[in-house]
């Protein structure tokens, strides 16, 4: 029951969000939820209210790609299932995301009573998110809640992926035992022995190797294995590639990288590096179709080492239960140091080499806003691309130091830059989101840029207009793709903050950049007109293998 302090269920789960690490809080308030939502107004949390709760989802999915996790809070049903897709990308990309949803009460839910946001089914929300997380549960007693609770939140942090928590109204005050200090295992441990087998495996065909190579994936972001990684890198001197999702896990200006790996899709350079290479070790690389170019990577399981976040796989030999942590660090003692051996490869940097000339009353182009903005960003940015051509185009930029990329690169969820962008800048304030999206994307979420407004962020926002789907007008071309124009550089002024503007010359580029570092701290909502069938070479590859099927 109650401790000295009284604490209740509500009271003790967000003692242990603010625990989890917590900042902030996404989400939209319902009845079912204000208890809660009231508990959190409370907190050392700051709620931030989105337009909806699939923005909100959004929005603390890329608040936890910065924070190390991100939570969001809704009301039952209409919240809940308006969250879905959000969570199910999360739970895709390896994201740490806490999800709370009110409920009804527990006799009602003992009573199967017809209630609004209901279709009568009290199990229903709950057997869905179970689905979709890595742990889900309700909390139906205050004796069992706090454990409940404690061992769900472990669960996120260790797994990097989604968990659900619902919460029936009636049970918020219920009198449970004081939170405590909060210091879950979040490692994934290995097997002793399976790790030596499989890092002596490793090590061996490496000695044999002529032309190896790394592939670098997602999972070392979302593991924090960054200086790890690098400390492997160092040591071996391979080349190494990048997956389009694991974009700048690793620093792009180290002297060993090839560049962004998408098989067919992406530069001939990459490709070569590594599919050619005699030994390819895949580390915390997701083999999507995205990663692998749409079934055109030509990988053999016979030359490839993949290890990700609790197994590893060497040729056709499986080692479960070897944690990616212990297995680079593993390598990194056994094999030898070598100095790097880059011979053919040039370095992607040099494609920023020379001075960019701007072409007065020439009409803006895709490869030419591309090739300007690489030049624009710095280190005290964050690139946020939406899916569709702007990943592609932001997959091909070169990144300077300590710039952080985010994009949805395998679930691939049409408008998550948008609310992505609010979760980035409450989770890294020092930093300038500067945002690439499409008009189709836009018009998904595009009510968001209100939140950005009100909480007075100043992110450089680039709305491509070439009006409609362009990726699909790529894939397959119709009346289906085209969408309404809108005056999309006069809503700063609708919602009441910021600046726009619209481009359609690359002098005009040069005045809207101008401005925008001229007004650091605004909003700056920049349009740039496109020719409808004017897009990037990674589109038009996707485009060649899709229609080839």
């Amino acid at each position: 029951m109650a401790g000295n302090g009284g604490t209740t269920v509500g009271q003790y789960l967000v003692r242990r969000l603010e625990q989890a690490g917590l900042k902030h809080i996404f989400g939209v308030p319902g009845d079912y939820a204000l208890r809660l939502f009231d508990l959190l107004q409370h907190s050392r949390m700051k709620v931030v209210t989105t337009c909806n709760e699939l923005n909100a989802g959004y929005a603390a999915d890329a608040y936890a790609r910065l924070n190390g996790v991100g939570g969001v809070a809704v009301t039952y049903g209409v919240g809940g299932f308006s969250l879905f897709n959000a969570v199910v990308g999360a739970f895709a990309e390896r994201v740490p995301l806490i999800v709370v949803s009110g409920a009804p009460r527990m006799y009602e839910r003992q009573h199967h009573h017809l209630l609004h946001h209901t279709v009568g089914d009290m199990n229903l929300q709950y057997a869905m998110y179970e689905k979709i997380t890595v742990a889900a549960t309700v909390l139906l007693t205050p004796e069992q809640a706090p454990e409940q609770i404690d061992q769900t939140l472990a669960a996120c942090l260790r797994y990097k992926r989604p968990v659900y928590i619902e919460v029936p109204v009636d049970v918020v005050a219920k009198p449970c035992r004081e939170p405590g200090e909060f210091e879950p295992d979040t490692s994934i441990s290995s097997h002793r022995h399976a790790l030596d087998e499989a890092a002596e495996e490793a090590v061996e065909m490496f000695a044999r190797a002529k032309s190896p190579a790394i592939l670098a994936g997602v999972e070392i972001h979302r593991l924090g294995l960054r200086d790890e990684m690098l400390a492997l890198l160092n040591r071996t001197g391979y080349p190494f590639a990048t997956t389009l999702l694991g974009k700048a896990v690793v620093p792009e200006q180290h002297p060993q990288f090839a560049g962004v790996y998408i098989a067919a899709l992406g530069g001939e350079q990459p490709r070569r590096v590594i599919e050619e290479a005699d030994i390819l070790m895949s580390l915390g690389a997701l083999m999507t179709d995205v990663n692998l170019g749409i079934q055109t990577a030509r990988l053999e399981a016979g030359r490839m080492i993949v290890a990700n976040s609790d197994q590893v796989r060497i040729k056709h030999h499986l080692y479960p239960h070897v944690s990616l942590e212990d297995f680079i660090t593993e390598l990194r003692t056994g094999l030898p140091k070598r100095a790097p051996s880059l011979s053919g490869i040039t370095h992607p940097s040099r494609a920023l080499e020379g001075r960019f000339v701007v072409k007065p009353g020439e009409k803006i182009t895709v490869k030419r806003f591309y090739q300007r903005l690489n030049r624009f960003v710095d280190g005290c940015h964050m690139l946020l691309a939406d899916t569709g051509d702007a990943i592609f185009g932001a997959g091909e930029m070169f990144l300077p130091q300590g710039l952080e990329f985010i994009g949805q690169a395998f679930y691939m969820s049409i408008g998550f830059a948008l609310p992505g962008t609010l979760g980035a800048m409450l989770a890294a304030p020092e930093r300038r989101a500067v945002t690439f999206i499409g008009d189709g994307a836009f018009q998904m979420t595009g009510q968001e840029l209100s939140t950005i407004i009100r909480h007075r962020l100043n992110p450089i926002i680039f709305l491509l207009n070439n009006e409609g789907y362009t990726i699909e007008r790529v894939l397959r071309d119709g009346p289906y793709n085209d969408l309404q124009s809108w005056k999309y550089h006069r809503l700063p002024e609708i919602f009441g903050g910021g600046w726009g503007c619209e481009v359609r010359t690359e002098d005009d580029l040069e005045a809207a950049l101008r401005m925008a570092q001229d007004r650091p701290n605004d909003l700056a909502f920049i349009e740039v007109r496109l020719d409808r069938w004017d897009y990037t070479d990674g589109l038009r590859k996707l485009g060649q293998v899709f229609n080839r099927k």
